[in-house]
């Protein structure tokens, strides 16, 4: 289902083509019908403010929102294993689903990256979509609750990924993960000192599982297409 895909696009990096085909972005999630319509009235306003804004305004909250903050990150696993090992072998384990479906990684794209994530559910048949997209759904839920807080418009892409899914957030997992964000260190200090950290995955460059040196990965730079 394009949704899917659709609700990814939104969580790239925003680019101009993002803007110009906001409307046919809508369209579709509108004629395919899979997320409520009391989720969907604010997520179509939020399209709406994403495609007339200033680019290089909504680029810089981007940038502030998701590159600046571990609470908001886009790599799932981040969430549950931080940058530890237990994190690379959670990867090896997905890598290895796409690979089953015949699912391409571009080089140095990480598979926990959640709009490529997103990608990869929208070739699925719907129901075993939803089964996957809902083991993520505390991840989804605790991430969507930390950008309400701080009334972001972001919010509402995760909550119609939440109700796309089926499932239902932990509370207490949710609750913690606000705890959490209002102690996090968002200084650009302390962003430095964390890159300059050592990485917790050995080998190559080349290495599909390895940390890439960009944020921007996945559909972040390509003309949305959602066929």
């Amino acid at each position: 289902m394009r949704t899917f895909k659709i609700m990814g696009m939104l969580l790239a990096y925003p680019t101009e083509d993002l803007q110009q085909h906001m409307d046919e972005l809508k369209a579709v999630i509108t004629e395919e019908k899979l997320i409520p319509q009391k989720i969907m009235k604010p997520l179509l306003g939020f399209m709406d403010d994403l495609a007339r804004r200033n680019l290089m305004r909504v680029q810089e909250d981007y940038v502030a929102n998701f590159d600046r903050s571990r609470a908001h990150s886009l790599y799932l696993f981040e969430h549950v294993h931080g940058e530890s090992r237990d994190r690379g072998q959670a990867m090896v384990d997905l890598l290895d689903l796409y690979k089953s479906h015949g699912f391409e990684l571009a080089a140095r794209e990480l598979p926990d990256y959640l709009p490529l994530f997103l990608e990869f559910l929208a070739i699925l048949p719907f129901e075993q979509a939803k089964e996957l997209l809902g083991e993520t759904v505390h991840i989804l839920g605790a991430v969507g609750a930390k950008l309400k807080a701080k009334k972001l418009g972001y919010q509402h892409v995760y909550r119609a990924l939440e109700a796309l899914s089926d499932a239902k957030a932990d509370e207490k997992f949710v609750e913690q993960a606000l705890l959490d964000a209002e102690q996090e260190d968002t200084s650009l200090e302390a962003l430095d000192k964390e890159w300059e950290e050592t990485p917790a995955f050995d080998g190559d460059a080349s290495c599909a599982v390895c940390p890439s040196a960009t944020r921007h990965q996945g559909t972040a730079g390509a003309a949305p297409t959602v066929q």
